[in-house]
């Protein structure tokens, strides 16, 4: 396994919200980070909500990480997995990127618990 992580939403808005040293360390290191186009819906989505800017972030992520855009593998691989797992479409979308990525999803979220190669914050 290569040491790239591949951000869920949940990691860079606890970077945003400055809710955690773990996200602020990956994010700021010097690891190569993927982070999928979905997570920058999702992102874009909940800042929306809650009526905050979200044009800084959405291109300092853009400038920071690798943008992993799903395609028919991930889409083919996802379904299996959503499947295996038990995963809703966005999720199993992710986490396919990321496993045919080679690399360690980091996420905040509860769905991806005891799944292979996450390190759930």
């Amino acid at each position: 396994m290569t040491d790239t992580k591949f951000l869920d939403s949940s990691v860079w808005l606890s970077y945003y919200f400055a809710d955690s040293k773990v996200a602020k360390d990956i994010i700021e290191g010097d690891r190569m980070i993927l982070t999928s186009s979905l997570c920058l819906f999702e992102i874009k989505k909940r800042l929306l909500r809650l009526k905050k800017d979200f044009k800084d972030i959405i291109t300092f992520i853009k400038k920071r990480s690798a943008i992993c855009i799903p395609s028919i593998l991930i889409a083919e691989k996802a379904a299996e997995l959503a499947v295996e797992h038990d995963l809703g479409s966005m999720d199993s979308l992710i986490y396919a990127s990321a496993v045919l990525s080679d690399a360690e999803l980091v996420t905040g979220d509860n769905d991806f618990r005891g799944l292979e190669k996450v390190n759930l914050l």
